[in-house]
């Protein structure tokens, strides 16, 4: 008699390779709807499962576990997992994962893009073209401001800081970077310099946000912060919108505080358009860090290798907790057989 497959849901419909990988290991469904899951979608779910796929939008938190009595492990489609009650999740014996590493690279020149479209008001000239506005050129029109030479600041100095740091290279930028402790590696290879946070403030032409939101980042920049920056600074945001207190923000900008702003990541979409949506010096992409085919599949894989691990018996590879009372007896992790999907 063929044993019962364990039972895996998707908050989100995956894409086709990683459905056929999933099917082929556990009894895999997933959201059809092409809407997000509802909470209500979610717990409805629960009591069957072993293994639940989602998303960063997806709250996973304790009475939501508390239900799911036969759950082994939670895989986000997301570096960031603070969507997840992770002391709960160990409380129950169910691993929690992210994708760690594979979207480095895309969210680093996601950063660098606005960084350049901000600095040399790329959007700005779009629309002044596709509106019929162009009547030739003039010595006076659009005039940005020079990214060669200047200051590149950095707050964070994990795989996405050091990814964004080592682009600079061909800008001949000088490189300063804050973070809890001073990296060495981060240093040989990028010639960055260790600075405490409110001289990374004060020095920076444009500062790169990249930390993680932790009880100690967020809302850590406001006002106060602001007046430290220069006139002319550009604030890219590509970490977690939580970390800056946004009206503040949005005051700092419209009086001209700081110069610019790149934005990828919000405390809340809504009213996003109204706030910053008339100020020409500030680029809004929805968050696409990630969004490239290949990094979405890259993900998705990984995601999809430490649920099987975790069903499996495996410790998973990406694990964001420890667990001592796993639902699953553990083996050594397996490394993942990428050949297998893509």
């Amino acid at each position: 008699m063929t044993a019962e497959k364990p039972k895996v849901w998707a908050t989100f419909d995956p894409i086709p390779s990683v459905v056929n990988y999933l099917k082929e290991r556990s009894d895999f469904s997933f959201n059809e709807s092409g809407e997000l899951a509802t909470r209500e979608m979610i717990r409805a779910h629960l009591p069957d499962l072993q293994g639940l796929f989602v998303t960063l939008r997806d709250q996973i938190d304790e009475p939501l576990l508390g239900e799911a009595t036969n759950l082994k492990v939670i895989a986000t489609l997301s570096v960031g997992y603070d969507g997840i009650d992770i002391t709960a999740a160990t409380q129950h014996g169910i691993w929690v994962t992210n994708t760690p590493d594979v979207l480095t690279d895309a969210t680093a020149d996601l950063a660098w893009g606005l960084l350049l479209a901000v600095a040399r008001r790329i959007p700005e000239g779009d629309r002044l073209v596709r509106e019929g506005k162009y009547s030739g050129w003039r010595h006076n029109l659009m005039l940005g401001t020079d990214i060669s030479g200047k200051t590149l600041g950095i707050w964070g100095a994990g795989r996405i800081a050091q990814a964004v740091a080592r682009r600079a290279a061909g800008f001949n930028m000088q490189i300063i970077y804050s973070n809890r402790h001073c990296k060495g590696e981060f240093e040989q290879a990028t010639c960055a310099l260790c600075v405490d946070f409110p001289e990374l403030l004060q020095r920076s032409d444009f500062l790169v946000l990249a930390v993680p939101l932790t009880p100690e980042t967020h809302g850590r920049i406001g006002w106060p912060e602001f007046n430290l920056m220069k006139r002319s600074a550009i604030l890219i945001n590509i970490a977690r919108g939580a970390i800056i207190r946004e009206e503040e923000m949005v005051e700092a900008l419209r009086r001209g505080r700081i110069a610019g702003a790149g934005l990828d990541v919000y405390v809340d979409t809504t009213g996003i358009h109204k706030k910053l949506g008339d100020l020409d010096q500030v680029v809004l992409t929805p968050h696409v860090g990630s969004a490239t085919v290949e990094t979405r599949e890259n993900m998705a894989l990984l995601a999809a290798t430490n649920i099987v691990d975790a069903l499996q018996g495996r410790r998973p590879q990406n694990a964001v907790n420890e667990i001592t009372n796993a639902r699953a007896q553990t083996e050594p992790t397996r490394a993942p057989q990428n050949a297998e999907v893509l």
